[in-house]
């Protein structure tokens, strides 16, 4: 962690030192709205009468409003259409993506049970 080599048109302001961090698991692509979609029919599903949750864990769609640019499709269809499925989501913040990694740890950590036989989802 920290710059190896000097920058010269920058400061020197960070001591290169060497860090660990515990093993985990990394998702080969980005979040697409297709994932991003499901999560929030899982939440729908399980928090039915929670307005709330939903709507903390809904993604801004309103980031493509931009002065001077026509981006109105995308504000409107970008997130919701089946077009932009495999797109990236876009307009979440840090505490909706800390959420959405926490529900897809547990859902990966679902799967590895079952799959071993350990959980049986079907009593």
């Amino acid at each position: 962690m920290g710059a190896k080599d000097e920058d010269v048109m920058g400061d020197w302001n960070n001591v290169p030192r060497r860090i660990t961090v515990p093993s985990f698991f990394i998702d080969e692509t980005e979040v697409a709205n297709v994932h991003y979609r499901e999560y929030l029919y899982w939440l729908e599903n399980t928090f039915s009468g929670d307005t709330a949750i939903m709507k903390k864990a809904l993604p801004d769609t309103l980031v493509w409003r931009e002065e001077l640019a026509y981006n109105e499709p995308y504000v409107e269809t970008y997130f919701r259409h089946p077009a932009y499925d495999d797109y990236p989501v876009v307009g979440v913040n840090w505490n909706e993506a800390n959420d959405f990694c926490k529900w897809r740890t547990d859902r990966v950590n679902e799967m590895i049970l079952t799959e071993r036989g350990v959980l049986n989802k079907n009593p």
